[in-house]
């Protein structure tokens, strides 16, 4: 009896292990494909959550995987961090062995878009105006901007407003500063946005996505 549970705590563990093998193969196969479809100078972060992930792998679809890029340059203005939640990836089990991944249907996808205001202001700065935190849910604008041959002096709290592929602040003499965001990876639409201290954090979405090669 003794021998029995040991040779079942011995295949638990082997069991665990191998759980973990396969995980760590599968989020490098898809961090790697995600990183040759977006042209990533490096391969970003990507976890797959849930366990046991050999249920998942077998099945292959994955329900939570969160994938993390940082200083992404594609955009007009450069983005701190974007972390994108997908869901319903699929990626069957001979591609996460295999290493080799033709395409990753991905049902859809959540993302929150981090820009510093650092970076905001290394688009701005060049047209006059600065922007900084001004307490809940709010941005400063100050500077002034030309719109129509006509300098306006900008001073004072704005407001943010979306579309799907640019941010908008908007003043309250009226001046509508834009700042563009297109080029975002996955082709995710912008839908809300929230002034923090550390920047302006953007909400996005996406659905029906499948990431081929080029």
């Amino acid at each position: 009896m003794r021998r029995l549970v040991i040779v079942a705590v011995f295949l638990v563990a082997l069991l665990i292990v191998l759980d973990r093998v396969a995980v760590v193969a599968a989020d490098h196969v898809v961090a790697a494909r995600i990183q040759s479809q977006q042209h990533l100078p490096s391969q970003p972060s990507v976890s797959i959550g849930g366990f046991p992930f050999l249920t998942q792998a077998i099945g292959g679809k994955y329900d939570d995987v969160t994938l993390t890029v940082h200083h992404y340059h594609r955009s007009v203005v450069e983005v701190d961090t974007i972390s994108v939640e997908l869901r319903g990836v699929h990626v069957p089990l001979s591609a996460v062995f295999s290493q080799h991944l033709s395409s990753v249907p991905v049902d859809s996808a959540t993302a929150r878009v981090l820009l510093s205001y650092a970076d905001i202001n290394a688009y701005l700065g060049p047209k006059g105006v600065t922007v900084a935190p001004d307490g809940d849910n709010r941005v400063r604008v100050t500077g002034s901007i030309t719109v129509s041959g006509q300098t306006l002096s900008v001073s004072g709290t704005a407001t943010i407003d979306v579309t799907s592929d640019s941010l908008a602040l908007r003043a309250a003499n009226a001046v509508r500063i834009a700042i563009p965001l297109a080029g975002l990876p996955f082709g995710i639409n912008l839908r809300s946005a929230t002034a923090t201290k550390q920047g302006i954090q953007v909400t996005a979405t996406a659905q029906g996505l499948v990431l081929h090669p080029r």
